[in-house]
């Protein structure tokens, strides 16, 4: 369990920021009103049911299952966007929607795939912070079963329906969205647009098959 949480930490960093049981996979739906905690509280609550009946489901019912989730709480569209930050006006828009969705589709897969199973884990929300530009940070902490703690922090903003949603994560100060966008930048400048889409399809078959 440590070395798949330390390769989440380093490549995916994909994180958790709250303490959460509940007996039931549910598909619970947002309120107008949801503060960026609850938009964090809900997504974590759904991961670790997901984790906790890792053996009972399936790749694709963890997908199914984590999509409407991920979605909701992520603004995915706006990540690429930023990720891919000047090679987006480049782009066609049909390229906009390709890159999108498969974009959001690997994200969610990669919920599916790594989050599937349960190890005494605990998750714990430290605060809540304002940032600049009407962003607020979400942090918290999981702390594992060796009892070592790994700072987990949500970068959220509130979209054009007033949602709060994450934008970007970072892991004990590591920047996902600095990552990929070093990562996607290198590969669109050396091998072009459609070598990044075609990767970033290869990875949604990979978490598919690693199940």
């Amino acid at each position: 369990m440590k070395s798949r949480y330390n390769f989440i930490l380093l490549r995916y960093l994909i994180i958790f920021s709250v303490v959460l049981f509940v007996p039931a996979l549910s598909h619970s739906q947002p309120t107008e009103s949801e503060t960026p905690e609850q938009v964090i509280h809900e997504l974590q609550a759904t991961l670790i049911q997901v984790m906790q009946k890792g053996t009972e489901l399936s790749y694709q019912e963890r997908f199914n299952l984590l999509a409407p989730v991920v979605q909701r709480s992520h603004d995915l569209p706006a990540i690429i966007k930023a990720v891919l930050g000047t090679h987006w006006n480049k782009l066609t828009e049909e390229q906009h929607q390709a890159i999108t969705e498969t974009f959001s589709k690997l994200s969610i897969a990669t919920y599916a795939e790594r989050f599937n199973q349960h190890d005494q884990e605990r998750f714990e929300f430290i605060e809540k912070r304002t940032l600049p530009k009407e962003q607020v940070l979400v942090r918290s902490q999981l702390i594992q079963a060796d009892g070592k703690a790994v700072n987990f922090d949500y970068v959220m903003r509130q979209g054009t329906n007033h949602n709060w949603k994450i934008i970007n994560i970072l892991a004990d100060g590591v920047s996902d969205l600095a990552l990929k966008r070093a990562e996607y930048s290198a590969i669109i400048q050396r091998d072009g647009f459609s070598a990044l889409l075609s990767l970033l399809e290869q990875k949604i078959i990979q978490a598919e098959q690693h199940h």
